[in-house]
């Protein structure tokens, strides 16, 4: 007996043809950030291809959330950082305020 499910990578790859006109629509920025939430997706294939999901778009955007929320957190570690710094800086500043 054959395969009545696609496999993951081909249902994300179908999913992202799919949005063909939507992307040609886009500015070309706006293109190149389209093309890595897909990019974000393709990441997390086997993560995707485990969540059983009967709609492969729900993994698909769950896939760029998690991507997207890593990159949220890398901004604020590097903003907590710079706070942190600038504060010690301003800190050891003889009459600073």
């Amino acid at each position: 007996m054959g395969r009545t499910v696609l496999p993951f990578t081909q249902e994300l790859y179908r999913e992202e043809e799919s949005w063909k006109a939507f992307r040609r629509a886009l500015r070309k920025e706006d293109r190149e950030l389209f093309d890595e939430l897909f990019a974000a997706a393709r990441y997390h294939t086997s993560a995707c291809t485990c969540s059983g999901r009967a709609v492969p778009f729900e993994a698909i955007l769950m896939s760029i959330l998690v991507e997207e929320r890593r990159a949220t957190r890398e901004l604020s570690r590097r903003i907590g950082e710079l706070e942190q710094r600038l504060a010690r800086e301003q800190g050891e500043c003889p009459g600073g305020s």
